[in-house]
């Protein structure tokens, strides 16, 4: 059987979790978070990894745990991704072979920001720390860097 995997990830600030838990239960499809199954196999939170080990460790994690994922998924599943899976070309490459959807490409700049600006348990350091003008100058950069990466898997009406 062919295996139907729809990985779905976004920007951030938008509802992805929310998105793929409902996209799972529409479909009928099981739920699986990257970031929960990285956190239950090394026993630190993502949080905690990215500090002690750096990013660059933490996307080794997150590639060994998309692998071990599409080795034993069998149909049906949907993975909820993190906003910068797609950074790493390994990874990015496992990905595409499969569905992927984006989330927050209809979504105004104004509104993820201030979306993010409520999640208080974001792994992006920098809206911990600082004044609101200097997260929101590094909000502004983030949002650049990821259209540029969604953009190829964007439809054209949503590149802005």
């Amino acid at each position: 059987m062919k295996q139907n995997i729809i990985f779905v990830t976004g920007f951030f600030g938008a509802p992805v979790i929310q998105s793929a838990e409902r996209l799972a239960k529409e479909k009928g499809y099981a739920f699986l978070s990257l970031d929960a199954e990285i956190e239950k196999d090394d026993g630190r939170s993502i949080q905690r990894i990215c500090m002690m080990m750096g990013e660059h460790e933490y996307r080794n994690k997150e590639y060994a745990a998309l692998l071990q994922i599409v080795k034993s998924a069998e149909s049906g599943l949907i993975v909820c991704c993190g906003d910068g899976v797609l950074l790493d070309d390994m990874s990015k490459d496992l990905i595409k072979k499969h569905s992927i959807l984006v989330i927050g490409t209809d979504l105004p700049k104004e509104t993820l920001w201030q979306n993010a600006k409520k999640d208080k348990s974001t792994y992006h350091a920098f809206m911990h720390f600082g004044t609101e003008e200097k997260r929101r100058t590094l909000f502004n950069a983030l949002w650049e860097k990821q259209r540029a990466l969604f953009a190829p898997l964007m439809p054209q009406s949503l590149i802005k």
